[in-house]
């Protein structure tokens, strides 16, 4: 489906789950489109969608709808894009301290709190899409396991580096703020201080692994 949200704008919603398969069509979509609407501005990919955004002296809606509509066609029939190599690392804290719903997700999923901690990361996970807050990555597919649906009442403060869980979905509060996902660890928040950068490392298709670390260590990449 394409929609034209703005004079010079462009939706495209590909016809397949918002998670890994999905985001790699989607890239490789935005592939097409820089290379045939080269008076593209701004390419914006997440999930199963990519906005696109042209010069508006040279926005043609019937020719966008076309080279878009022929892009969908082969992004729904060629192999997803494969995930560059090289994951970004983070290390996580799940001390009970840091990890105000940790026991409450091992609940839902009839599991210890360390068995939480194990599988949470013990994958990689891919950038599905950015928002929310500047260097806020949504990262999927969390292990159903310890899948968990969001608070009924956001926090009014989660604190930066707070590592969340919203259904298969999990992420890294890049700055303090408002926030209703499960807190179950605690990133370093120096890691996040540069908004640049933390803007930069994450991008859509890119990977993440999470490292865990006692304590000690928390404490020590703190200072």
């Amino acid at each position: 489906m394409i929609a034209f949200p703005g004079p010079a704008s462009a939706l495209v919603t590909l016809p397949v789950e918002p998670d890994r398969d999905g985001i790699a069509r989607v890239l490789t979509l935005e592939r097409f489109a820089r290379e045939s609407l080269p008076h593209l501005r701004a390419t914006i990919p997440a999930f199963n969608r990519l906005l696109v955004e042209g010069t508006p002296s040279r926005w043609d809606p019937a020719e966008v709808e076309a080279r878009l509509a022929a892009g969908a066609r082969i992004a729904l029939e060629a192999e997803p894009e494969t995930p560059p190599a090289g994951a970004v690392a983070l290390p996580v804290c799940y001390e009970r301290e840091l990890a105000p719903d940790l026991e409450e997700v091992a609940a839902i999923g009839g599991l210890t709190p360390d068995e939480v901690a194990r599988l949470h990361c013990g994958s990689t996970y891919l950038v599905l899409a950015t928002g929310f807050a500047p260097g806020f990555a949504y990262l999927g597919d969390l292990d159903a396991r310890i899948a968990a649906p969001r608070l009924a009442s956001p926090r009014a403060r989660v604190p930066q580096g707070a590592v969340g869980i919203a259904d298969r979905r999990t992420g890294v509060y890049p700055a303090e703020g408002p926030g209703g996902w499960r807190l179950v660890g605690r990133v370093p928040g120096a890691l996040f201080a540069d908004a640049a950068e933390r803007i930069a490392r994450f991008a859509p298709g890119g990977s993440v692994e999470f490292r865990r670390i006692g304590r000690k260590d928390y404490e020590a990449e703190c200072e």
